[in-house]
């Protein structure tokens, strides 16, 4: 149960195709009083360009999670596999859940970077816009307040369309960034352990081992012909001192 909220969570087992059932459809009954039609027009112009700026915040914040977690990834899945070769003296079940912290921490970085990418796929997404046959209908509005009605039935449609569409790219953004969050957690988590496991290393000495020591000749000087070679060159400078001496 955890887990399939876990896996919820982090945008695996959730379906976020949501948008044609969220579509609303509403039916506008035109206004008698130009200024009550353009009151309308008014607010939902202003709907409409709150949507716009929250879709572009949306798309820009897509776009720069991209990019850092692609850059965090890249250097991530480099630098660490070295670290492994300077773990040479610590124990292989460590080694081993080191392992798996890197696995699940890169796995992370990677659905980050896959929720936040569905969102720059524009051709997944159509926008309801205004069309030009609004105006070049044959049944199209012959006076102002025919137009302005006609212009809110427009508006509305495109608000209703929209909004559903830019939830869905928001909801990429939260999974991508709760994928992001826990993934720098691990990070975190994974380089203490990193630092503490270097007060734990054994570095081991080096040896060299000889598979047959037979062959190696070793040359051991004779000190003991050297130390009576060097007493009898002391004696007979001693002696030739002596007969200098005599002969003075």
């Amino acid at each position: 149960m955890m887990i399939k909220k876990y896996l919820d969570y982090i945008g695996i087992t959730s379906s976020n195709n949501k948008t044609e059932k969220e579509k609303k459809i509403e039916i506008y009954n035109p206004s008698g009083d130009i200024k009550i039609a353009e009151r309308y027009l008014t607010y939902l112009k202003e709907i409409d360009n709150y949507q716009k700026d929250r879709r572009t915040t949306i798309e820009n914040k897509n776009s720069q999670l991209v990019g850092q977690a692609s850059i965090v990834t890249s250097i991530f899945a480099l630098f660490v596999p070295l670290l492994f070769d300077n773990f040479n003296g610590i124990t292989n079940s460590f080694k081993i859940l080191i392992s798996v912290i890197f696995l699940v921490v890169l796995f992370h970085y990677l659905l980050a970077i896959f929720h936040a990418i569905k969102t720059l796929k524009i051709n997944k997404y159509r926008y309801a816009t205004r069309s030009t046959s609004t105006i070049t209908k044959p049944q199209r509005a012959v006076t102002e307040l025919d137009f302005v009605n006609e212009e809110i039935n427009d508006l509305i449609f495109t608000v209703n369309q929209t909004a559903p569409i830019d939830n869905l790219k928001g909801e990429n953004l939260i999974l991508g960034s709760r994928c992001f969050e826990i993934a720098n957690m691990g990070f975190g988590l994974m380089t203490l352990l990193i630092i503490f496991s270097t007060f734990s290393i054994k570095k081991e000495v080096s040896e060299i081992k000889i598979s047959n020591p037979q062959e190696i000749k070793l040359t051991i000087p004779d000190t003991l012909n050297t130390k009576i070679h060097f007493i009898n060159k002391n004696k007979a400078l001693n002696n030739s001192k002596d007969s200098i001496k005599a002969n003075k």
